[in-house]
């Protein structure tokens, strides 16, 4: 089984690019980027493709992008699918509420699935939950994506509507 979380919608949205990248080892000496203490860079292959990100904190970053690896055919009909990565934090979840509200645009419809693909249910009985896109808060997100919050449920749907 596997963690999927995704978006999807009757209308097309913007994409989250990563601010993580990976460069070539040659292009980390030549940026003056410092090596880890344990692997310097000459004990390397100058052509290796090492991930640099600028902050730490970029490394957890919610990422929204067009279609999803995994097929979500299944639970939903709508024509725009995004995944959607992060790792849970507040400030994560709040990045995505923000994204949520400031894209959704008139007649639009946002589904906003957290799955196990691969799942053993053979019927889809995801719980899920309706609201007017003003009505979504960040305690809706927080029990969705928190494992440890009481309220966490294990598959779940948020559907947004304006």
């Amino acid at each position: 089984m596997s963690y999927c979380s995704f978006i999807a919608t009757n209308l097309e949205m913007p994409e989250i690019e990563s601010k993580a990248k990976y460069i070539t080892v040659r292009e980390a000496i030549e940026l003056e980027i410092k090596p880890h203490e344990l692997v310097p860079w000459e004990k390397m292959d100058p052509n290796a493709q090492v991930l640099f990100v600028e902050n730490e904190e970029d490394l957890n970053e919610l990422v929204i992008n067009r279609d999803c690896y995994y097929n979500v055919s299944e639970y939903t009909g709508y024509p725009f699918i995004y995944e959607v990565n992060f790792r849970y934090s507040e400030l994560r979840v709040k990045q995505l509420l923000d994204y949520l509200k400031d894209n959704i645009r008139e007649e639009q419809i946002i589904e906003l699935w957290r799955v196990w693909i691969g799942h053993d249910d053979n019927e889809l009985n995801i719980p899920y939950s309706r609201f007017n896109h003003n009505e979504l808060s960040l305690n809706h997100l927080i029990e969705m994506y928190d494992w440890n919050n009481e309220n966490y449920k294990e598959q779940y749907c948020i559907v947004l509507e304006k």
